[in-house]
């Protein structure tokens, strides 16, 4: 008698995952993984001078005394961590006042920020049927900007702090 139970068991059980029951009685007792989540921090942007951000660099070069629109105390620099540019470029000096026509040897690093308007606000305009007004003459985009922490040369640079 045992055994007919037993038999009789195993068909009912053999049955019912048969039918595609247990699919349903053991979806609810399922633990799936979690999904992959992405990294939680964003990309970090580089920079003109370095590939990081913060990377602790000497930059040489003269403030920028052309006709073309500039920001004002802007370095043209022509070599980073005592290597030659191929090709010089331009970057905002924050805290430091830099002199026309001198050579400057400054240490630092290198950060930036977004500038402009930022395309949401036109299209948030837009949806509500407001008239758009371009809040920033910039073009929306990254600006790297350097931080001195060692003005080296010319004597007699500042470095302001906040």
């Amino acid at each position: 008698m045992k055994n007919l139970i037993r038999h009789l068991c195993v068909v009912v059980i053999a049955c019912t995952f048969a039918l595609g029951a247990p699919s349903v009685v053991f979806a609810q007792l399922r633990v799936e993984a979690p999904p992959q989540q992405a990294s939680l921090q964003p990309q970090q942007p580089g920079g003109f001078l370095s590939n990081r951000l913060g990377a602790y660099l000497t930059i040489e070069g003269v403030l920028y005394d052309g006709n073309e629109k500039v920001e004002s105390n802007s370095l043209v620099v022509d070599m980073v961590n005592g290597k030659r540019l191929e090709k010089s470029l331009l970057i905002l000096v924050r805290n430091v006042r830099l002199r026309v026509k001198e050579r400057c040897i400054l240490k630092g690093y290198e950060l930036g920020e977004m500038i402009g308007s930022p395309p949401a606000l036109r299209e948030a305009a837009e949806e509500q049927g407001d008239k758009y007004e371009e809040r920033s003459s910039a073009v929306w985009r990254w600006r790297p900007y350097f931080v001195v922490l060692i003005a080296a040369k010319p004597d007699g640079l500042v470095i302001q702090t906040k």
